[in-house]
């Protein structure tokens, strides 16, 4: 449970990222030697920013940064024993307000009963990554945590049942490539996102 509690703590102000419509360039680090991380774990995170532009309404949109440090949202790759699954927090990129996104691809740190059933489900798996990317950019995009359990903004503080939290938006996939296809965000999640941007 410390896990659980951990990857989806705020740690950050509720500043955002700027308000749409316009372009936030990102960037995607490279995880190669990080616990877990798999090539196109970075497929999943642009699935994730996607999303959220998608579900904008076009108030939002995102390119690929040139480089790094032109990106206003940067996902970082992090090892387990880091002492977080997700996290998001505030940079200021040449005087503009951006956001650095921390994400552990190490499913199999999270215990049980995740680890067994991520070892035998991929799409469980690419599951959590995913919706934790989609979390941390929620976050990034200046949405807070929600006591809703149909929210991707859910705060798992609050408990209930985890395991099916994931399992919830898993059993909508047939395959991988059914990720761009259901985006995990509530109606609730869509409308915030809305009247923050």
């Amino acid at each position: 449970m410390t896990f659980l509690y951990v990857a989806f703590l705020l740690l950050t102000s509720s500043a955002q990222l700027p308000a749409g419509p316009q372009t936030i360039p990102y960037h995607i680090t490279d995880g190669k030697g990080i616990a877990g991380y798999d090539a196109v774990d970075r497929e999943l995170a642009v699935f994730a920013i996607d999303a959220w532009a998608r579900e904008s309404g076009a108030r939002l949109k995102f390119k690929p940064a040139k480089t790094e440090s032109e990106g206003l949202l940067v996902v970082r790759w992090v090892a387990p024993g880091e002492g977080r699954f997700g996290e998001m927090r505030r940079i200021s990129v040449g005087g503009n307000q951006g956001a650095e996104v921390f994400i552990s691809p190490g499913v199999s740190s999270m215990g049980e009963p995740y680890a067994s059933r991520a070892a035998r489900d991929r799409l469980f798996r690419d599951t959590i990554v995913y919706l934790t990317c989609a979390h941390e950019i929620g976050h990034a995009l200046g949405l807070q945590h929600t006591s809703n359990f149909e929210d991707i903004m859910y705060y798992f503080g609050y408990g209930g049942d985890l395991a099916g939290y994931f399992l919830r938006y898993r059993n909508k996939l047939q395959s991988r490539a059914d990720i761009p296809r259901y985006s995990g965000l509530s109606s609730n999640d869509i409308a915030v996102l809305k009247r923050l941007h």
